[in-house]
């Protein structure tokens, strides 16, 4: 589906929904409609009959290339002036609630002379579906992570601090193709990795100690996530057996994902094993959530979520432990939902890998 079929169906949405024109603000939905890349500096107005790509003077030559299908209407001094005259001819416009800021909105409330409507997330539930294009680049973006690990498992080693392997982890993803990191860099070691969302600092790396990296990168605008943990040294028994209780926990969540599934039956699945281990009270978040323009998009993975999964959804499997002075074990993958169960798009290996001084 090009950018002419997705903004037909948008318009067939519209249609049902009796929704004249709307405007369009985050930038994701942007990228995804138009093709213009300048983020927040854009704005679509779209309606059955106008496609119009509203910017100012710093992104028009830009505007021109990336969006030659769409109307350019350069903004000079008060964007809400400018709206207001693509609006006139409407009763009713559309707003992206969940992407303006309240004063955004109240602005336009006292000056656009329209009624104004929040709209549901129709751009998000398109997204939802991957096109081929969108998944060679998370592909694109998964390889990379992919490369990164292998890179950074020859030079891991104690006295490194966690801040020198989150740069390493970024300074890889833009090695192998990535403009930037998709979230910050999580790279934490010892009782820290009990933190889900621990951030790095200048931690030394110590012998035995436990690794925990979360990361990904954007590659030509799509996201790439992925977990691995591992140990700087023989693990003991009891860190061995709870990674293992992870590891099943995150295949059966893989074995669960397919087309048809509920996303909150996959949870479920995942919890059940860390159950029986008796480690799910240490599992504290949802299982995955959908990967794409955005690193959390829809559909959410979780035990209340009951959208179904759709065949091409992006989704990550992540389950993970996090016990408070001890430490926390995560993996994750990140998946294309198949008919007959999903398409693993990371490949590094999930067995425990045991970082040894002399390796």
């Amino acid at each position: 589906m090009g950018q002419r079929e997705r903004l037909q169906r948008l318009r067939e949405e519209m249609q049902q929904l009796n929704q004249e024109a709307c405007l369009i603000h985050k930038a994701e939905n942007i990228r995804y409609l138009s093709g213009f890349t300048g983020g927040t500096d854009g704005i679509l107005f779209v309606s059955e009959t106008e496609q119009i790509l509203l910017t100012d003077g710093r992104y028009v030559e830009q505007a021109q290339t990336e969006s030659p299908e769409w109307k350019l209407v350069e903004i000079q001094g008060d964007s809400v002036e400018t709206l207001k005259e693509l609006c006139q001819p409407y009763q009713k416009v559309v707003l992206e609630a969940h992407a303006i800021s309240w004063q955004q909105y109240l602005s336009y409330q006292a000056r656009l002379g329209v009624s104004l409507e929040a709209g549901t997330e129709i751009l998000e539930k398109m997204r939802a579906i991957k096109e081929p294009e969108e998944i060679a680049c998370l592909k694109g973006a998964a390889r990379a992570g992919d490369e990164t690990f292998s890179e950074l498992l020859s030079i891991l080693k104690p006295g490194m601090t966690e801040m020198d392997v989150a740069n390493q982890i970024v300074l890889g993803l833009k090695k192998h193709g990535c403009s930037g990191e998709s979230f910050s860099t999580i790279a934490i070691s010892g009782p820290k990795t009990a933190l889900p969302h621990g951030q790095p600092d200048h931690t030394p790396l110590k012998e035995k100690d436990t690794l925990l990296m979360d990361y990904g990168g954007f590659f030509q605008g799509y996201a790439g996530d992925m977990t691995r943990t591992v140990v700087l040294g023989e693990p003991n028994p009891l860190f061995y057996d709870r990674y293992q209780a992870v590891l099943e926990a995150q295949l059966e969540g893989l074995q669960t994902v397919k087309a048809g599934v509920l996303c909150s039956e996959v949870d479920r699945r995942v919890r059940k094993v860390l159950e029986k281990y008796g480690l799910e009270q240490y599992y504290v978040h949802a299982t995955g959530h959908g990967v794409g323009l955005e690193i959390h998009e829809a559909p959410r993975v979780g035990s209340r979520s009951n959208t179904l999964l759709k065949e091409n959804m992006a989704v990550t499997v992540e389950p993970g432990i996090y016990i408070p002075g001890w430490g926390g074990i995560r993996i994750e993958d990140t998946v294309l939902v198949q008919s007959g169960g999903c398409e693993p798009l990371t490949h590094s290996s999930k067995e425990l890998i045991v970082i040894s001084q002399h390796s």
